[in-house]
């Protein structure tokens, strides 16, 4: 597996010095949080867009309820706002056109808040920082981008991994699907030659399906709940001050260890400063030292 770098990789002694150096700029005491009537689609009730079948941020269970990383997180939020959350299964392209449209007060999933989607839609701060990977068949021979020229490489339509094949992968044939399922459903049956996906998504496949990972490259940008542009922002503010409780009580961790394997990104722990304590006393999740 071919693992190119856009960033300098941080040895034993930046990362200790990063994670001292952002817990004391998290230290100060958050604002308690104001839960009194918020400006939503349906008054005392989050209208959450999601999707069924992004792993591990958003699925469907057994029982036909949304799941996963950011649904946890954010039913954990709505709890402690005393608020109910109301899920609605979409895709990716609905999830951004129904808070544009109003129709939904955030999107729960793995979505990146990039520069141009910040054009449309709010976003809280980042609460994963993770990869992006390019899947092929189990005993594929790609280990670089190159190697994919002329080939066919699908991406689910609209995401930000379709951004990553325009961008980096320019010899390829782009295909595009509504979902993933779609796009691992083609993979396996050779009706593309790689998918593009998050990494926490790609390590969901591989688990579970005859794939692996040809190439591993960082995010250029985080994963947060987008939310409506015309919202109340006190509900945004709200949100990522329990996020940020979260980190402080242990909670967080608590999930992202049910969900992840990778380590905590440097990037992420920039976002929310509250995150070096915890990974200083979880050496497990310390930044890559590769």
């Amino acid at each position: 597996m071919h693992l190119p770098s856009r960033r300098p990789l941080l040895t034993g002694t930046a990362v200790t010095a990063l994670l001292l150096s952002l817990s004391a700029c998290g230290g100060g005491a958050a604002a308690d949080a104001k839960t009194g009537e918020y400006k939503l689609v349906q008054n005392g009730v989050i209208t959450a867009a999601t999707q069924s079948e992004q792993p591990p941020f958003a699925i469907t269970d057994s029982a036909g309820r949304p799941t996963g990383f950011a649904v946890e997180l954010m039913n954990e939020a709505a709890e402690r706002l005393d608020l109910k959350v109301q899920y609605k299964t979409t895709t990716l392209q609905g999830i951004l056109a129904g808070l544009s449209a109003g129709q939904y007060d955030i999107g729960v999933a793995g979505v990146g808040a990039t520069a141009e989607r910040k054009k449309s839609v709010a976003f809280t701060t980042p609460f994963y920082w993770g990869f992006t990977d390019v899947l092929t068949l189990k005993d594929g021979k790609q280990d670089a981008l190159p190697d994919f020229d002329g080939k066919r490489v699908g991406a689910v339509s609209g995401s930000v991994q379709e951004d990553f094949v325009h961008r980096e992968m320019g010899g390829a044939n782009l295909v595009k699907f509504k979902d993933q399922t779609a796009l691992i459903t083609q993979l396996l049956s050779g009706g593309v030659e790689a998918a593009v996906l998050g990494g926490a998504s790609a390590d969901a496949y591989v688990a579970k399906e005859p794939v692996r990972i040809a190439v591993k490259l960082a995010s250029l940008q985080g994963s947060a709940f987008p939310m409506r542009k015309n919202g109340d922002p006190r509900l945004l503010k709200d949100i990522d001050h329990q996020i940020d409780e979260m980190i402080d009580d242990g909670t967080y961790i608590r999930l992202y260890k049910k969900y992840f394997h990778d380590p905590i990104a440097s990037d992420l722990i920039k976002e929310r400063p509250k995150l070096a304590e915890q990974v200083m006393n979880h050496p497990d999740l310390a930044p890559s030292r590769r």
